[in-house]
């Protein structure tokens, strides 16, 4: 219900309930209460869909929205696959299809459009931001041009954090899922290889031969740059349930860092940094084969 909460905060709420609803009719439910649940949701989340914002960004929001919802169901019933996997393509698919969308309906220029509706929209909230707090001015203009710059990569991190929620309420209500339930934060991992994108993304950003291509980098680093920071942060969560550290006791220190604002900007690329060299070193395999730990300690 939290992390729930927190996503609303933070991102369309759409992106959880419309998944919930369309994952909840593809299970085929019976009782009346299920459709009645699945309607409710699914009817909600459209509505809030028409409410929004009718920028061009928005428009772009609520196709990838609709696009992701439909095909992460589609995809689970005719390609099982693990989420986090199936997650992943449905998201890269509906941030493909939407962007498509949009240079048919915009012409050519649809991505400059974008990124400057993107860009305007992160100029507002972080305008604020410095009106609260006056000594972070020096980095309102590079703050903003990024955010402009990675709202497909923004998107893709919502939709995977939608999905994530959605299917989790899935398995909570539904009396016949379709699939497993997500294992334990502390287990969170992917595929080592992904690695070799990073190293991709960063070769292919730093040199000038690429400059068409470097938006694409920097995104496609932002992505697994969020991914390998929860990989760390999962780490850190698995060594403190062995230390006897309580979750509460991290969520607090995040929120500390998070105010003070300086040691978070170094906690962040920490965290990214342990989850990238998890690949080699694979810390929870060590700590599972030392004696006396167990992994739900």
């Amino acid at each position: 219900m939290l992390a729930s909460i927190a996503f609303a905060v933070w991102a369309p709420v759409t992106l959880v309930g419309l998944p919930f609803a369309c994952l909840t009719l593809a299970a085929r439910p019976r009782a009346p209460a299920q459709w009645a649940t699945a309607l409710l949701v699914g009817l909600a989340s459209a509505a809030l869909l028409v409410a929004g914002e009718h920028d061009l960004l928005a428009g772009l929001v609520r196709a990838y929205v609709v696009i992701v919802s439909a095909a992460f169901a589609v995809l689970t019933v005719v390609a099982p696959a693990r989420f986090q996997r199936q997650a992943l393509r449905t998201c890269v698919l509906g941030l493909g299809v939407a962007l498509a969308l949009a240079r048919v309906v915009l012409g050519q220029s649809a991505g400059e459009m974008l990124e400057w509706d993107a860009t305007r929209q992160a100029s507002t909230m972080l305008r604020f931001l410095v009106e609260v707090r006056p000594e972070v001015y020096a980095m309102f203009e590079p703050a903003v041009r990024f955010l402009g710059e990675t709202f497909p990569a923004t998107l893709v991190l919502e939709g995977l954090a939608g999905l994530a929620l959605a299917w989790q309420w899935h398995q909570l209500v539904a009396p016949r899922p379709l699939g497993e339930p997500l294992g334990p934060f502390r287990e969170f991992g992917f595929a080592d290889p992904w690695v070799w994108a990073v190293v991709a993304a960063i070769a292919v950003w730093i040199t000038p031969l690429f400059g068409a291509l470097k938006t694409a980098a920097l995104n496609l680093l932002v992505v697994l740059g969020a991914l390998y920071l929860l990989r760390g942060a999962a780490i850190v969560v698995a060594f403190a349930g062995v230390l006897g550290i309580s979750p509460a006791a991290l969520v607090g220190a995040l929120v500390v860092s998070a105010v003070l604002a300086v040691p978070l900007v170094f906690i962040l690329p920490g965290l990214a940094t342990l989850g990238v060299t998890d690949t080699l070193l694979e810390f929870r395999r060590q700590l599972a084969s030392r004696p006396n730990v167990s992994g739900g300690s």
